[in-house]
This record gives C-alpha cells, structure tokens and sequence, in this order.
C-alpha cells in the first residue's frame, strides 16, 4: 500500500439555480430532489478535477433518495399493491444516486454504495481509500447524498426525535493516486469504531500539502 491518496476536488451542495450549468434540465425532469442534487454535484466535482471518467463511483447514504421512497408508497396506500411502479421503486433504492451518476456520465466501473448510518460517508471514503492505496483503482468519485424532507421533519418534530441526527447534503470528493497541479490536500487514513452507548464514530484524517 504505497500508493498516496490526493483530494482533488470538493463539491458541496450546488445551488439549484446553477443546475442548468452542469446538467440539461430535460434530462432531469423525472428525477426527486435528492436524485438531482447529487447528480449535480457529482457532475460538477467531476469537471473541477477534470477527470470525466473515474475508475470507481461510491456513494454512502443514511436513508437513500427518502422523497421516492414516500411516493412509491403513497402510490401503493392509494392505488393498491397490484399497480406496477417499477420507476418509482428503482428511484427509491439506495444505490440509485450511483447508479444514476454511473449511467449518465458513461462510467461503467466498480461503482457501489455504502448504506451505515452516520457514518456511511467515511464507509465510502474508506472503500475508496484501501483500493487507491493498493493501487486496485487510480481513480474514485466518492459521494454522500441525503435528505430531510417535509414529512420527515414532521415525523421527526412529532417523536421528539433532534433533526441534528439526519443529514440534508451532497457532497463529492474526487480522489485520485496522482497529486495532479492542484491537489486540495492528502488523506492519510481513514477509521471507522463503534463506542458503547454512543453508536459509531468515524474520522478521516488529512494532510495538508505544501508546494
């Protein structure tokens, strides 16, 4: 595992005012608030790296694309079990942001999904991290995409239950074994732990990078 690991770029929830600048708006037009936040995010992450093809996408998700999920079961609550919905129910499985991502920009490498609650975006890094390292991959889109919508926040209001513990975010990372001439900084390790009676805990650890 000699191999180091660069941040090349960073993307964190593009405004939807800037989605037309990265993503025709047709080709997007079936697509929830999650599904289109994070493909536009990914797609923008990629051209700030310029690397339009990654070895490996990887996406870690707490709850998934949650909006589909409401309506393809509002769909069965009013329609019935016996209606076919199979768009809506791909939508609502939690590879389908990668999947997505995968499809449209063409990339038809590993791509995965991590789905470990707070800590499925490090799960994701980690994954990443180990095979860049060994020198598997040489290039890797990690992502972390989810979401908090109206009815969630109400549920969440009616138990009780802190909105802190739910993440609303798209990020993308792009990594890569090459510093290229901009590199953001240097990821050193990655560690996941679970501590008793606080759940899991995650850090990754980075270097800063002085030319």
């Amino acid at each position: 595992m000699k191999n180091k690991v660069y941040v090349l770029a960073f993307t964190y929830d593009v405004p939807e005012e800037e989605y037309r600048a990265y993503v025709n708006p047709l080709h997007m037009r079936r697509y929830g608030r999650l599904l289109r936040r994070a493909l536009v995010t990914a797609v923008k992450c990629m051209r700030d790296s310029g690397i339009q093809h990654p070895d490996a996408i990887i996406n870690g998700t707490c709850m998934g694309s949650f909006e589909e999920t409401e309506k393809l079961l509002d769909g069965l609550a009013e329609e019935g079990e016996s209606v076919s919905m199979p768009t809506r129910f791909m939508l609502c499985t939690h590879n389908s942001v990668a999947s997505l991502i995968g499809l449209y920009t063409h990339n038809h490498g590993y791509n995965n999904t991590y789905s470990q609650r707070n800590v499925s975006f490090e799960s994701a890094v980690l994954d990443a991290f180990l095979q860049l390292k060994a020198g598997k991959i040489r290039t890797a889109l990690v992502c972390a995409n989810d979401e908090l919508t109206p009815s969630l926040r109400s549920i969440l209001e009616r138990l009780g239950i802190s909105q802190s513990l739910f993440y609303d975010r798209s990020i993308a990372m792009m990594l890569s074994v090459e510093r290229g001439e901009h590199p953001l900084r240097e990821i050193t390790g990655v560690g996941i732990w679970h501590e008793k009676g606080k759940g899991d805990k995650a850090q990754i650890v980075y270097k800063e990078i002085c030319d």
